[in-house]
């Protein structure tokens, strides 16, 4: 089948670029940061993306506080993950893009498959950023690209990560190919102290031991903040353990070496999902980047660009199928 796409439909009065194949439907709402909102397995009509269940998709200013608006789904961070004043500037936190109405330069069928293309100026950083959602026809894979342009006259620091929050099921299993994990904030002991390594994925503590990469239910009433880092590879996966069924990310391990991982079980407003990001710093606060050194610098003229591919599986294929798959996809499509 070939992946049509509809750039008309309409979510909550608000447009929405409707990509779809015999696999996968993907919902881009370029009026709220270009975020993909909706990425449903149609095997299972399951949506894998995660919907806050008390705020619906809308505009927002950009100095809001982007937890207070967050309807769930796929954001991107830039030039920072935290809010925080840097060289001058405050930025709010996930950044300046991702309240933004961009503009959809096109969203038509492809050779590939289907892709929408929408850009967006900075609003306080002078770039302009160009975000290119592909859904392919001959598989289960959509992949996100960005390119980044410094269009002023002086260098510029920057941090980036994307963030899909993840509705993981009941009991899922977090596959990630690192030997490190980091402690960045925790609200119960058993999630560690700020600053403590470990092997991931097993965390000890005063508490006892944790498996990090065992999902906890929502009555357990708790959250972190860690870094996944020492990666083996450039992919996660998070599967769920209940139906087989699982998300896999892609992602360019030389250009993010970092998974921010912001895992929330009841505690944190009562929600419960899983985000997984990958990130070019740590940690993912600029102004800190910078004093340690991990941030990036954007020179005048010069463009950032960056590429990752998701994809969904089911029983009786595995992470192992899904991650061969995207392999030979990689050979045939310039990611």
């Amino acid at each position: 089948m070939r992946a049509p796409i509809d750039p008309h439909e309409q979510i909550l009065g608000l447009r929405a670029l409707r990509l779809e194949n015999d696999w996968l439907q993907a919902t881009v709402l370029p009026e709220v940061g270009a975020k993909i909102y909706d990425l449903v397995w149609k095997p299972s009509q399951r949506n894998f993306l995660w919907h806050n269940p008390r705020i619906s998709p809308q505009p927002y200013a950009i100095e809001a506080n982007f937890d207070n608006y967050w309807c769930g789904g796929w954001d991107d961070g830039f030039p920072t993950c935290d809010e925080c004043d840097h060289a001058g500037e405050h930025y709010p936190n996930l950044g300046e893009l991702r309240s933004l109405r961009w503009n959809v330069e096109h969203a038509e069928a492809t050779r590939n498959g289907a892709a929408a293309q929408l850009t967006a100026f900075g609003p306080i950083s002078p770039v302009k950023v160009t975000k290119t959602v592909t859904l392919y026809n001959e598989r289960p894979f959509v992949s996100v690209r960005w390119e980044i342009s410094n269009v002023g006259f002086l260098p510029m620091d920057f941090i980036w990560g994307t963030h899909p929050a993840i509705d993981p099921g009941q009991h899922a299993l977090l596959r990630i190919p690192a030997k490190t994990g980091i402690v960045g904030l925790a609200s119960d002991p058993s999630l560690g102290a700020p600053g403590q390594q470990y092997s991931w994925p097993i965390l000890e503590t005063e508490a006892g031991q944790t498996d990090m990469s065992l999902t906890q239910p929502q009555e357990a009433g708790i959250f972190c903040g860690h870094t996944a880092t020492d990666l083996e590879a450039g992919w996660y996966a998070i599967e769920d353990l209940d139906t087989g069924e699982g998300f896999l990310l892609r992602f360019p391990r030389d250009l993010c070496p970092y998974l921010w991982m912001w895992l929330v079980y009841g505690g944190w407003r009562g929600y419960r999902h899983v985000i997984l990001e990958p990130w070019t710093s740590h940690p993912v606060n600029l102004a800190q980047a910078v004093r340690r050194q991990t941030h990036r610098v954007l020179q005048p003229g010069e463009t950032f660009e960056v590429q990752v591919c998701a994809t969904i599986y089911s029983r009786p294929s595995t992470w192992k199928d899904a991650l061969q798959q995207t392999s030979s996809l990689l050979e045939k499509v310039a990611l």
